[in-house]
């Protein structure tokens, strides 16, 4: 066996499997993949699954025959910790660019593992992410207060069994069940007017935003097989929330409308919580800290666009649309300027209009058809099939209002390394 290609075949497994774990989606890996190789002097074909990789590396000589065919180890789920992702990014600068060696790069990548921010940080965040989503859609400084508590003792429960590798759709059962059982007892000690979103909105901050996002990506780019088991492991934990959520229903008698049309705020108003949403996601997903306020930026112009957008008449999808393309082009502007990944902007700004409610509204209602039967009424059938569709559109806006910029980028990055090779100039 060839130590220099084995080596070799190490690193790439291990800076794929690196950025797939922390939240990269597949297009990205296979390109990061792809440019390492060729800068090894090695043709590199990869398969990528949702449970490991499978690399293939040949010498890029015509008459040198040397190869390598490797699997990855099991891949141990997909999170999200930009810092990680920044951090391998650099590594492959310097590799790509010769100024570290493949046993260097091994090393730095060995090293490369950004502490997450401290879990009770992230939960306090992440309880204000909760009260401002309530706020966002239409609660009252009671139903906010009670969100912010129940969210921050959710995500305190689900921080805890994550690091204690429990299967993450019990976990987001649980997160949903605990978080809406203290919302619920919070709307009654309250006696607020808007009750419901007590038991949603901490739940909202479980919506599992970037697998989702992912998964869509994937399949749009023909990486179908992760792109499927991403939607299908997404959608598992939707319905392991609304699962959780139900269950509250049943135990407190706070009940969870299916329908209702979407508040919109002043548009002030919608930017400065949408913006201050966004901290909680910037501090889960790891965003470093220099950053977080570009992370609130997009996400408040984003959700400022979606809902200008849907006060002059646009229906949810094409607002979303919307939205999600300023947030693109304003994540594209920002990573331009701050040389990191535009995903670290980028997620943080559109999770908040991710539709979870309405998601979980749909699993609710398809729960309440399967219960009724045939005396199941018109409304309760045509407000269910209503939610179902209008989340998935919303979704696929996201999808496509992100992915459009970052198309663009590219192409023009890729036309840059053409004209760079035909030049013989290094690209940047």
């Amino acid at each position: 066996m060839d130590p220099e290609i084995e080596a070799g075949a190490h690193l790439l497994l291990t800076i794929g499997r690196r950025l797939l774990g922390d939240g990269a989606e597949t297009e990205q890996v296979a390109t990061t993949i792809d440019r390492v190789a060729r800068s090894l002097g090695y043709e590199a074909h990869l398969l990528v699954t949702y449970e490991a990789l499978l690399l293939t590396l040949m010498s890029g000589a015509v008459s040198d025959e040397r190869f390598r065919t490797k699997a990855g180890r099991h891949l141990p789920g997909f999170g999200v910790n930009m810092r990680a992702v920044e951090a391998i990014d650099r590594v492959v600068a310097d590799l790509v660019a010769s100024r570290i060696g493949v046993e260097e790069a091994t090393r730095q990548l060995d090293a490369a593992e950004p502490a997450p921010y401290p879990r009770l940080l992230i939960a306090l965040a992440m309880g204000v992410t909760a009260a401002c989503l309530a706020r966002l859609f239409g609660g009252d400084p009671a139903a906010c207060a009670t969100a912010g508590v129940a969210g921050t003792v959710g995500t305190l429960l689900r921080l805890m069994l994550v690091g204690h590798a429990v299967n993450p759709f019990l976990i987001a059962f649980l997160a949903a069940l605990i978080g809406g059982l203290v919302g619920a007892i919070g709307a009654d000690l309250t006696a607020t007017a808007t009750a419901a979103l007590c038991v949603i909105a901490p739940s909202m901050i479980l919506v599992p935003g970037v697998p989702l996002i992912n998964g869509v990506w994937d399949c749009a780019r023909n990486h179908m097989s992760l792109g499927v088991a991403r939607l299908t492991a997404a959608l598992l934990t939707v319905l392991a929330i609304a699962t959780g959520l139900f269950c509250v229903t049943i135990i407190t008698r706070v009940p969870v409308p299916i329908g209702g049309a979407l508040t919109l705020l002043p548009l002030w108003q919608d930017a400065l919580f949408a913006g201050i949403a966004a901290v909680g996601f910037a501090l889960l997903f790891n965003v470093p800290p220099r950053l977080i306020w570009a992370a609130v930026l997009c996400g408040a112009v984003s959700h400022a666009l979606r809902t200008q957008a849907m006060m002059v008449g646009a229906a949810l999808a094409p607002a979303t649309l919307i939205g999600s393309a300023g947030a693109g082009v304003l994540a594209l502007a920002l990573a331009w300027r701050f040389r990191v990944p535009p995903a670290a902007f980028a997620f943080p700004g559109v999770v908040a209009m991710v539709p979870g409610s309405f998601a979980f509204r749909a699993v609710i209602g398809a729960i309440g058809i399967v219960q009724a039967g045939d005396g199941a009424s018109p409304h309760l059938l045509a407000e269910t099939i209503a939610l179902t569709v209008g989340s998935a559109l919303a979704m696929a806006a996201i999808a496509v209002g992100l992915a459009l910029p970052l198309a663009l980028m590219t192409m023009v990055r890729a036309d840059e390394t053409d004209s760079h090779r035909q030049t013989g100039r290094p690209g940047r």
